[in-house]
């Protein structure tokens, strides 16, 4: 029982802390709880994960919260002697915690609902320029827009840093490729100038790794999440991006990719030249203003014409939705916005609405856009956002 009650307290501290809601102490306790073992950082992360947010909120609306609550009471009736603490504790905890999550999430709306909460009382910060910079020999560095310094690699490079940009200078090309790498976390973009000139923007929640200098034979680099290229031009040396199974090959040319690591596809989209994309044995090579996608578990890409200038709006600072699911438009709030949505009802998510606007606004100005087309409405506690219909 006192196992028992550990998690119940647990799961309030989790929810809690989705609205800033912990003192010093109850941080440092559920740290301490996350850390003592593989399975309760696992779960944590499941529950508080972003990327995980279609299933949790599909899961949460079919759930039977009576059944669910039966069930733990079910769990906690006298077992066999033989049955082993950890399995016993692992069944009853997933569904303690959501139990708990879902009471939190309810005083949450209900709260907000009995205040009056406007829209425009919210402030909710839109994201901004930062990154970590992981160098060859695994340091890190934080990467912020007010910044100006210089870094000097092993090899000689000068690497500069100012106003949310990142340049490596040309130098000479090297038998041993040094490799670097950048981060961009939720909330951030930041852009960057590889050493043979080609310009790279990334978005929210992606990454890059890159050779400090090219060696003479490829340019090749290693990307994940949504990254727009502006590919230096070199037509003995084609450059190469390697995104899990695919591999895009351009010798100068501008195109953007998505590839999220909780989206089972890869989106290419060219806006000029022409780009070859390889999966195992399939290959395709597509023209400006066409997109190719492909599934993980497919074998196939599937073209299809598209604005691709529209599509790489983000990087001009422009969220830019055209018939877009509502689904897909808050999953671009939450990695920009660094916030968490829910769903109240799943058949919202499917509305399609068209919108832009700039990404630096304050959130309130997208939210009310949507919610004037009377088909969406949005309850917002700190960084939480219900969307309700």
């Amino acid at each position: 029982m006192e196992k028992l009650h550990t998690e119940y307290k647990i799961a309030q501290l989790i929810w809690r802390e989705l609205i800033d809601d912990l003192t010093p102490e109850e941080i440092q306790v559920l740290e301490n709880w996350k850390s003592s073992s593989a399975d309760n950082q696992e779960l944590y992360e499941i529950i508080k994960a972003g990327e995980k947010r279609k299933q949790r909120d599909a899961f949460v609306e079919s759930l039977n919260k009576k059944a669910a609550w039966d069930k733990v009471f079910q769990e906690i009736q006298p077992k066999k002697k033989t049955i082993r603490l950890k399995e016993w504790s692992l069944r009853i905890a997933a569904v303690l915690f959501i139990g708990v999550l879902l009471g939190g999430l309810y005083h949450i709306s209900t709260k907000d609902l009995e205040m009056g909460q406007d829209l425009a009382e919210i402030q909710i910060e839109p994201g901004s320029s930062k990154a970590v910079l992981k160098l060859h020999n695994g340091k890190t560095l934080q990467l912020e827009n007010e910044e100006n310094d210089s870094i000097l690699e092993k090899d000689g490079t000068l690497i500069s840093n100012s106003k949310g940009k990142l340049a490596y200078a040309s130098g000479k090309e090297s038998e041993k490729v040094l490799y670097n790498q950048v981060k961009v976390p939720v909330g951030g973009e930041y852009q960057l100038t590889l050493a043979d000139g080609t310009k790279v923007w990334l978005n929210s929640d992606s990454e890059i790794k890159y050779p400090v200098q090219f060696n003479k034979d490829k340019r090749k680099v290693w990307i994940a999440g949504e990254v727009y290229f502006d590919v230096a031009h070199n037509k003995e040396k084609p450059f190469v991006v390697d995104v899990r199974d695919v591999e895009i090959e351009v010798l100068g040319t501008e195109f953007n990719v998505e590839a999220y690591s909780d989206q089972k596809f890869i989106s290419t989209s060219l806006v000029e030249g022409s780009v070859k994309l390889r999966k195992n044995a399939e290959s395709v090579i597509i023209k400006p203003d066409q997109k190719a996608v492909i599934g993980d578990d497919e074998r196939q890409f599937a073209i299809q014409n598209v604005d691709a200038k529209s599509i790489a709006l983000w990087k001009d600072g422009i969220f830019y939705f055209k018939e877009a699911s509502l689904g897909t438009i808050m999953e671009k709030l939450e990695r920009w916005y660094d916030i968490k949505v829910f769903f109240s009802n799943q058949s919202v998510i499917n509305k399609r609405f068209s919108v832009e606007v700039k990404r630096y606004e304050d959130i309130n100005k997208i939210l009310d856009i949507l919610s004037k087309t009377k088909k969406v409405n949005f309850e917002i506690k700190s960084n939480i956002i219900t969307v309700t219909n």
